[in-house]
């Protein structure tokens, strides 16, 4: 089974809206990919969805602890710095490293997509991805 990371702004995109982000998140809550993903992903997920698109607490922790349920958990720990003065793309990437997923799934275009590989991972976008499950 593949495993995938997946950044926060495809969480927000696929949550939020209808589109291929949200196809994504679909099939990351059927559990069609192992999905990997660290706790700090998931605070920064919820404090985005609360603060920045004004979600109700209530549901955007719901929200959370659906996505915890289907994901293995692993703790960054601040050992890369790949990513100039952006701390929180240096630890999705560790996070993807160290739960050794083949994937990155990000909409960042100007700090991640660039790099295109980190160690073993590959950091691709939703679209591209969802043309490799098919």
């Amino acid at each position: 089974m593949l495993k995938v990371c997946i950044d926060t702004n495809v969480w927000i995109s696929g949550l939020l809206y209808s589109g291929v982000p949200a196809e994504v998140v679909d099939l990351a809550l059927k559990k069609k990919f192992e999905l990997i993903l660290s706790k700090f992903i998931l605070d920064e997920l919820e404090k985005k969805l609360i603060h920045k698109f004004e979600l109700n607490p209530k549901l955007a922790s719901q929200l959370i602890f659906r996505i915890a349920e289907v994901a293995a958990l692993y703790e960054p720990k601040g050992l890369f710095h790949v990513v100039s003065n952006m701390h929180a793309d240096n630890l999705i990437l560790e996070t993807a490293w160290i739960g050794k997923a083949q994937y990155l799934v990000t909409g960042d275009r100007k700090h991640l997509l660039p790099l295109e590989f980190f160690k073993n991972v590959e950091i691709i976008s939703p679209s591209d991805f969802l043309k490799i499950l098919k």
